[in-house]
């Protein structure tokens, strides 16, 4: 049998319904389906993932391997190890794919004659419904970038990112040190991008991301945000000021208490239904919440 031209690269955890739809997502491609695999490590799910997806049938090859839980960077490194294509393509449980997603990311690396990597476009959706509202979309790169710009380090992304095994093999994956949520993908982009490798958009490479994050739950993640930043911080001094860490928002956090009054106002604009008291205490209960979990 031939090689895959491209391996698919899924770390799963107590998202089955989700990654039902994902799969089915991928019996829907373009590209022919024996020239992908799909590799999802699952880190002991408890949900009966197991039992619903180990002895799937699909027309693509697949794999589904339970290890004991590593995080999601210990999941995304071992999907990278059993993979048989020169390309890998890593993603998440809750992204679905385009029809076309795989075809313009294995199109991508052809046009290109040094090694590189690419970006896809990944939707945000407003609303769980299916199929998908086109109006109720919205992009994770806001910037009106066209298809073929290269992006920062920071856009290294991977819900929707190409790049070749060799690449990743070579900077050794993704530091296992992250186990909290954020940066660990990020960190990845930011020493490839000190090896020169090129990181493009690649706009006709969509995907759609099937969770709608509420607002309590955005405030609440920005802690480990925060402390996945810390270790960041701790590889990466040179970072310091990209991570919000400027002399003056450390002074204004020091000042700030939970409990002060201060912070009760500003939970109070959050809950009000006035737009603009609404969206300027979003903004301040994530920022706080991600310094605590920085500085703290």
């Amino acid at each position: 049998m031939n090689h895959p031209l491209i391996s698919v690269v899924i770390g799963h955890y107590n998202q089955q319904e989700c990654l039902s739809k994902v799969l089915d997502g991928f019996e829907q491609q373009s590209l022919p389906a024996d020239q992908f695999e799909v590799i999802v490590i699952d880190s002991s799910s408890t949900d009966g993932s197991q039992s619903r997806f180990s002895n799937l049938r699909t027309s693509y090859p697949f794999k589904f391997i339970v290890q004991e839980n590593s995080g999601k960077t210990g999941a995304r490194n071992r999907g990278a190890k059993e993979s048989s294509a020169e390309i890998l393509f890593i993603t998440d449980a809750d992204m679905v794919p385009h029809e076309e997603c795989l075809e313009r990311h294995i199109k991508a690396h052809q046009t290109r004659t040094l090694p590189s990597s690419f970006e896809g476009l990944t939707y945000n959706l407003k609303t769980l419904s299916w199929p998908i509202n086109e109006r109720e979309l919205s992009p994770y790169i806001r910037s009106n970038y066209s298809s073929g710009h290269r992006l920062g380090w920071s856009y290294f992304l991977t819900g929707n990112v190409s790049l070749p095994k060799a690449l990743f093999e070579e900077q050794g994956g993704f530091d296992e040190e992250f186990q909290g949520y954020g940066w660990e993908d990020i960190e990845l982009g930011y020493r490839l991008f000190n090896q020169n490798i090129p990181l493009y958009y690649l706009k006709e490479a969509i995907n759609y991301h099937y969770h709608v994050v509420t607002t309590d739950e955005e405030i609440k993640r920005n802690v480990d945000k925060g402390k996945s930043a810390k270790l960041l911080l701790k590889k990466h001094k040179e970072l310091k000021w990209y991570l919000g860490l400027n002399p003056v928002a450390t002074f204004i956090f020091k000042q700030i208490k939970s409990d002060g009054g201060l912070y009760r106002l500003m939970a109070h604009f959050y809950a009000s239904s006035t737009p603009i008291k609404h969206k300027i205490g979003f903004w301040f209960l994530k920022e706080y919440h991600y310094l605590s979990g920085i500085l703290g």
